[in-house]
């Protein structure tokens, strides 16, 4: 298994995976999911199993610490800039789960936000999830503004050093 670059040829893997993981409702759509593969590939990565994709995660630069809405609904002509990295997707395979791709996956973005000289990385997530993200080092910073999909968001963030 290694990570990569998120490729277009991804796509379609990625947005089943989206189906797989998420309701209907917190599914970002194909057409949001393609902008990203395809504008800000620098910023997304997949753990790839011999073609197939074990997990992604997508993420995109935002002017503010907390992941904002409207970063659901991306188009080409609204792509963001700023000092952070928004998550807004990590979904992992149903076969390839609790194997730690997730925490490589986020890992790997560290790197990279590190790298490209980041702030730091924002993301929201679910109550059952805090646990996890704070053993990879996310602060949880408290409820989310973030309707998307309906649900209640908790904002967590890690600080580059």
């Amino acid at each position: 298994m290694n990570i990569r670059f998120v490729q277009s040829s991804d796509l379609e893997q990625i947005h089943a995976l989206e189906q797989i993981n998420f309701s209907p409702q917190e599914q970002i759509s194909e057409e949001v999911l393609a902008t990203y593969v395809q504008l800000l590939p620098q910023t997304c990565l997949v753990m790839e199993n011999e073609g197939e994709i074990a997990g992604f995660i997508l993420a995109c630069p935002s002017e503010q610490s907390t992941v904002m809405d409207d970063l659901f609904y991306l188009t080409a002509s609204s792509l963001p800039q700023g000092p952070h990295l928004a998550i807004v997707s990590l979904s992992i395979a149903p076969q390839y789960k609790g194997q730690g791709i997730g925490t490589l996956l986020l890992a790997a973005l560290k790197e990279l936000a590190v790298a490209g000289k980041y702030q730091g990385i924002g993301l929201t997530c679910k109550d059952h999830l805090l646990n996890y993200y704070e053993m990879n080092q996310f602060e949880d910073c408290g409820p989310s503004q973030s309707q998307f999909g309906g649900q209640v968001w908790y904002d967590m963030y890690w600080k580059a050093l």
